[in-house]
């Protein structure tokens, strides 16, 4: 009887062991084939520079002929204008033109201010400018006269070049440009009829 429980019991370890040791994983699958990287795509042609533009004028400020509120009591008058700021009085241009009509001829005659005349005129025109302002003045060249004595210019407008410029508060005025204006284009070099025409001005 002993035997024969040894012998079963033998039988079982036996198959036990045959069924650990059949058992095994499967075996790995093959790897996929990677896919084929895309063609990258061409890239585009520059395009060509635009050509340079011509002087603009669309921020070019200017006013319409104002008449003179000189007489022989007034030495000087003011004329508002609100686009006079910080930026225009530190980097920007101003340009003050007076008019006036010869009597026999009706040819106007256009000068730039500053201006002096001497002769039977005896007189000295000259503009300043603050933020929101200009003021036109008028002084007699002869010491201790009056400018009042004789007759005053008849009309005035002004011209402004914002931006791009360097120039002090007194250019075209009674204290010159600023020492320090490298970069300024001397517009007040150029005629009246030059400026009218570079910035398509209304004469």
């Amino acid at each position: 009887m002993k035997a024969k429980m040894k012998l079963v019991n033998l039988l079982m370890l036996l198959m036990v062991s045959i069924s650990i040791f059949s058992c095994s994983d499967g075996e790995d699958g093959t790897d996929g084939i990677d896919g084929v990287d895309g063609i990258d795509g061409v890239n585009g042609v520059d395009g060509a520079d635009g050509e340079q533009g011509d002087t603009g004028t669309a921020n070019v400020i200017y006013s319409n002929w104002v008449n003179t509120e000189l007489d022989g009591d007034t030495s000087s008058f003011d004329i508002e204008v609100n686009t006079i700021d910080s930026d225009i009085l530190d980097f920007g241009t101003i340009l003050v033109y007076s008019r006036r009509v010869d009597p026999f001829t009706s040819i106007p005659y256009i000068y730039q201010l500053p201006i002096v005349f001497g002769a039977n005129r005896q007189q000295s025109y000259y503009f300043g400018a603050t933020e929101g302002n200009l003021r036109i003045t008028v002084v007699s060249t002869e010491e201790g006269g009056s400018a009042g004595d004789g007759s005053f210019l008849e009309q005035y407008r002004y011209i402004i070049i914002p931006g791009g410029v360097e120039a002090s508060n007194g250019i075209g005025g009674i204290s010159g440009k600023s020492s320090n204006s490298k970069s300024y284009q001397d517009y007040t070099s150029m005629s009246y009829e030059e400026i009218t025409t570079l910035f398509n001005i209304d004469k």
